[in-house]
């Protein structure tokens, strides 16, 4: 009776298994549906002789229990007690999958290849999804590509399935396939997945695949993965250094004399305050009235009006026109295409920014937020600085309660009232503090932080040698909590402890025979 319960409960979880690796790119709603479930036939199942057994032995599950342990007693001096038990229950999957996948016993090869299947098989045709909806919905955000999650959450869950391709198109076997085919429906999976993430512009996703291929190649021990590596991080660095030197690089407008009036005999003005954008300073041979005057005729959209990306078209205009490297005048606007009146019309102030997932595109728009944040401290509606700003706020809320934090409630309240009480330019963001590192120190202070630490790497550093999968999801996962706050959402959650569980629970576990 007792093997039969087993066998009906394993088949129930490889079930469940199955369906959370199509849940986890697509739905919330199953996620959540999913790790319930999983507990549900966890506890049903039994074998507690064994599930104690891998609980005292396995030193990354203690560390899990720690992390969701130091959340309950965070409680003990938070104000906000209601915003602190919300908090817990999102995280409740923090603890529950890793118990459950952690406990139980590890997978068959096979069962491992089919979750592995169905898991990149899923993220094929949700990326097939965002390039139909990218060609057929006009101005569709790259943010909404994937209707389902979010894109930075995505973006990681791509560089996750490209590990796993990495990871197992040399060994990789199926039934009455050849290794020559499935080689070739890997190898061009990979090359779609890779597309998709630039499509997509995720800094985040683009540098942690960076990153896991240099870590994976150095652990990986091998003199040509190493070499390859090398030869990528150079060709990256001279390739950056191009897009860098091309973006500064003066053209004709901006070396020559300043010219004093246009060929209408208007004046010019020139604010001369070195703000550059592809190579043309962006202030320079502006004639307002030449362009009050001279824009209504080529365009129905007022020029004070507000774009649908929410800036006004007369910056838009500016930008585009500087872009162009021409002055902005009469003169500059009649040389537009009615695709470039259509473009500005909608908020685009670079040609570039037409080239959907170019590197150029890529690289002018992190240029030009420097560039704004160098020359005019704006922030406002720019990724990367709103994010170093909340980074700042954050560390100064660090350093007024350093040793045990403000506690699992009141992180969210301490951050914001301190954007409010120094007039950020972004005191009204929604967003937290956009860094996992800095957001346990402030909930747990150093104290707590340094024994998630001391946990974590004790329970990294068990049993064999970890697999290059194994390897670049760990460096998949630090490297996110840099940019995100990879743990305060449930698809950043399941990221994290699903396939983080499944592999460790391959490599270390305590065999024993099943309960009588």
């Amino acid at each position: 009776m007792h093997l039969t319960l087993h066998t009906i409960t394993r088949n129930i979880y490889i079930l469940l298994l199955s369906v959370l690796m199509i849940a986890m790119p697509t739905s919330n709603f199953f996620m959540n549906m999913m790790w319930v479930f999983l507990l549900a036939n966890w506890i049903v199942e039994g074998d507690w002789r064994y599930k104690w057994a891998q609980l005292r032995h396995n030193r990354l599950l203690q560390a899990v229990v720690l992390i969701f342990a130091l959340h309950l007693i965070g409680l003990l001096w938070s104000s906000n007690i209601s915003y602190g038990l919300d908090d817990i229950r999102k995280k409740l999957p923090l603890l529950a999958i890793p118990l459950v996948v952690m406990t139980s016993r590890p997978l068959e090869e096979s069962i491992l290849t089919h979750l592995k299947a169905i898991f990149l098989t899923t993220m094929g045709v949700v990326t097939l999804i965002g390039v139909v909806r990218f060609l057929t919905i006009p101005d569709l955000p790259y943010r909404e590509l994937n209707p389902y999650i979010s894109h930075i959450r995505f973006s990681l869950e791509i560089c996750l399935a490209l590990a796993i391709i990495a990871a197992d198109i040399r060994k990789v076997e199926v039934p009455h396939m050849s290794k020559a085919l499935i080689r070739a429906l890997m190898a061009l999976l990979g090359i779609w997945l890779l597309a998709f993430l630039l499509l997509q512009q995720s800094y985040t996703g683009i540098i942690t695949l960076a990153v896991m291929i240099v870590v994976a190649a150095l652990r990986s021990g091998n003199k040509a993965a190493a070499v390859a590596t090398t030869v990528l991080l150079l060709g990256l660095g001279g390739l950056t250094a191009c897009y860098v030197n091309d973006y500064y690089r003066l053209r004709s407008l901006s070396t020559e004399p300043l010219a004093t009036h246009t060929e209408n005999g208007t004046p010019y003005t020139h604010r001369q305050d070195g703000f550059v954008e592809r190579g043309g300073y962006v202030n320079n041979y502006i004639c307002d009235q030449e362009l009050y005057s001279e824009w209504p005729k080529h365009s129905q959209v007022g020029l004070d009006s507000i774009t649908e990306v929410g800036y006004p078209l007369y910056g838009a205009l500016v930008r585009y026109l500087n872009c162009m490297n021409l002055a902005k005048d009469s003169a500059g606007i009649c040389q537009l295409s009615q695709q470039d009146i259509a473009a500005i019309e909608k908020g685009i102030a670079n040609p570039s920014y037409l080239r959907q997932g170019s590197p150029r595109k890529f690289f002018d728009q992190i240029l030009y937020e420097y560039e704004s944040g160098r020359r005019q401290s704006s922030i406002r509606g720019f990724t990367m600085l709103e994010r170093l700003e909340l980074w700042h706020n954050g560390w100064m809320c660090i350093k007024e309660n350093p040793w045990l934090g403000v506690g699992t409630g009141d992180v969210v309240d301490i951050a914001h009232q301190r954007l409010q009480e120094t007039d950020s330019p972004i005191a009204d963001t929604t967003k937290h503090i956009h860094n996992q590192y800095l957001t346990f120190i402030l909930t747990f202070g150093f104290v707590g932080f340094l024994l998630i630490v001391f946990f974590v790497a004790r329970g990294l550093r068990q049993g064999q040698r970890m697999p290059l999968l194994s390897i670049a999801l760990a460096a998949l996962v630090l490297v996110s909590f840099i940019n995100e706050d990879t743990l305060e959402t449930l698809a950043g959650i399941m990221l994290v402890v699903v396939w983080g569980s499944i592999l460790n629970n391959q490599r270390n576990h305590v065999p024993l025979p099943y309960s009588k």
